[in-house]
């Protein structure tokens, strides 16, 4: 509670004591004049000081507003007809929403030099229709599909190709190559156009990653009437951070340093060279430049979107190729295995097999060793026998060739034969 009303409420109370004092001389009514008198002038006071504060707050904002108004005047004919006002600028860059300024620029374009810009690059990039998007279903045949636009289409966009993009942010593939965010669906040819909807036929066969591509787009499309063009220009003011996001890896360096100055190691077609007035010289006479500058490639992405198909047309019948190749091995393999474990099964066999036959072998050799050794003893009791044989032989050729006994005597008997062979008359 401020000072004030307290000061305020001691007067009252101290009206009313003294209205209770005076009314023991004065008549009651001379007693409620007076202090009615007080009351009164103490609410005109009051009511006085309330207008005085509303009257420096309402000076206060009308001070603000006319400051606010000379200011907005001041933007609406920077924005109209251009500034080099740096306060003015930074006014712009600085109110909510703030107005999307350079922070190094030094002046603004008036809205004629904008509107003229608008046009060069409405020409260059050819009309766009917005917010399109797929009605019905598509003809799995021809793929034929009908698309529907805020803006109605021309009628001399029949027969024209067109090229398709969905709306959003762009966004790098994940860490597998596989696609996020929006991406290129296709160029089509328009075959018939009524109002706000049109009829396209792709312009060339689509294969299967295409057409999966186009039957699960569920964002909105974006309707080319040419390919956009790349320009030095078309990522200016973009940060590097910014750049590294939205750019792959592979090739964001040369985005970062487009527009800088070159390096010896840089190719000759990728250097610009300008003379001491900061103007541009032909390639002819790029060793005459001052400075040099690196300009990036720039893309026709058409051709790029196109190249990039065949190669994965290439690389997907590779892959088939490679699959069924390996899918037959898988097969030959599996051949191999049953045909393994029937060779092992053979081996098992003919190790039985060998088994017993060296078991055979081995008790023929026995029988052979026995058989030899009794033909050996055989040999030597017929070289014995044959030796007796002789002994004898020569025996009986001495008898036979004794003397004569004498006439009319009796023979000698012989003495008996020994040994085994004892030859009898």
């Amino acid at each position: 509670m401020s000072l004030t009303v307290i000061f305020l409420l001691i007067l009252v109370l101290a009206s009313f004591v003294f209205t209770f004092l005076g009314a023991r001389t004065w008549h009651w009514g001379q007693v409620l004049i007076v202090e009615g008198i007080f009351l009164a002038t103490l609410g005109f006071f009051v009511l006085t000081a309330e207008v005085i504060r509303i009257n420096k707050v309402l000076q206060t904002e009308h001070q603000r507003v006319e400051k606010e108004l000379t200011d907005m005047k001041a933007r609406n004919v920077a924005l109209e007809k251009g500034s080099k006002d740096t306060n003015v600028i930074n006014q712009m860059r600085n109110e909510d929403p703030p107005l999307k300024v350079a922070e190094e620029a030094e002046s603004i374009p008036s809205l004629t030099d904008l509107e003229h810009r608008r046009l060069l690059m409405t020409r260059l990039r050819g009309r766009v229709w917005r917010n399109g998007k797929r009605t019905g279903d598509i003809n799995p045949q021809s793929g034929e599909m009908t698309l529907s636009v805020d803006a109605p289409f021309p009628a001399g966009l029949k027969d024209t190709v067109v090229y398709v993009f969905e709306d959003g942010a762009p966004q790098l593939p994940g860490p597998d190559g596989t696609p996020r965010g929006p991406q290129y669906i296709g160029e089509f040819r328009v075959t018939k156009t009524a109002g706000q909807q049109a009829t396209v036929v792709p312009a060339r066969p689509m294969d299967n990653f295409e057409k999966q591509r186009l039957a699960a787009s569920k964002l909105s499309w974006s309707i080319y009437e040419t390919m956009p063009v790349d320009r030095h220009d078309v990522f200016s003011g973009v940060k590097e951070a910014d750049l590294k996001k939205r750019l792959p890896p592979d090739s964001v360096g040369e985005y970062i340093r487009d527009g800088k100055d070159a390096t010896k190691d840089d190719p000759a077609d990728r250097q610009v060279g300008y003379d001491a007035e900061d103007k541009r010289l032909p390639p002819d006479k790029l060793s005459e430049a001052v400075k040099k500058k690196y300009s990036r490639r720039l893309r026709d992405y058409a051709v790029e979107f196109d190249m990039l198909s065949a190669q994965r047309i290439r690389l997907e019948a590779d892959l088939a190729a490679v699959t069924s190749d390996i899918k037959r091995l898988v097969n030959a393999q599996a051949s191999a295995l049953k045909l393994q474990e029937f060779r092992k099964d053979e081996v098992a066999k003919l190790k039985t097999e060998l088994a017993g036959v060296t078991k055979e072998r081995l008790a023929i050799q026995k029988h052979l060793a026995q058989v030899e050794a009794q033909l050996a003893r055989a040999n030597q009791l017929l070289a014995e026998v044959l030796r007796r044989n002789s002994q004898i032989v020569r025996e009986l050729s001495g008898r036979q060739a004794e003397p004569a006994r004498p006439a009319g005597g009796a023979a000698k008997p012989s003495a008996p034969a020994r040994g085994p062979l004892a030859l009898r008359k």
